[in-house]
């Protein structure tokens, strides 16, 4: 076994119950961070937008269907994992800005595979889905 798969298995084994808990798990933390229906569209967002930064509402607008609620919950949960650094300007109305941090973006690649990884599999997958859906319902 190379190094690097050992370190792999390594890691994955001190998330599995021997030696770190799911709540100290530095995988399990991140991907319970990130792998949700509205994080990867944020970052995304966030992203591609003028200096990486954009006011609340803008994202509100571009993540159609989210509630307040939820993207607040969200953009909390990334500021206090240093993936998003929020400014409040003392305007009135308040003007909230949301600004990738470094760490933020460092999540440009992940996440760039992980989408190339759908569009290259993800016919597939659905396909799977489908095939399997049928043999289900077929065999009932």
């Amino acid at each position: 076994m190379t190094a690097k798969n050992e370190k792999k298995k390594n890691m994955l084994k001190d998330c599995d119950g021997t030696g770190l808990s799911h709540k100290t798990c530095p995988i399990f933390l991140t991907l319970s961070l990130i792998a949700n229906k509205w994080s990867i569209q944020l970052f995304h967002h966030l992203l591609s937008a003028e200096k990486r930064t954009l006011r609340f509402n803008q994202l509100r607008t571009k993540l159609t269907g989210i509630s307040q609620r939820e993207l607040s919950k969200h953009l909390r949960e990334f500021e206090c994992a240093g993936l998003v650094q929020r400014t409040v300007y003392p305007e009135m109305p308040p003007r909230v800005e949301y600004t990738l941090t470094k760490l933020g973006e460092s999540l440009l690649e992940p996440t760039d595979a992980l989408s190339n990884w759908a569009k290259k599999y993800g016919p597939q997958v659905q396909k799977n889905r489908e095939n399997y859906s049928r043999k289900k319902h077929s065999a009932v």
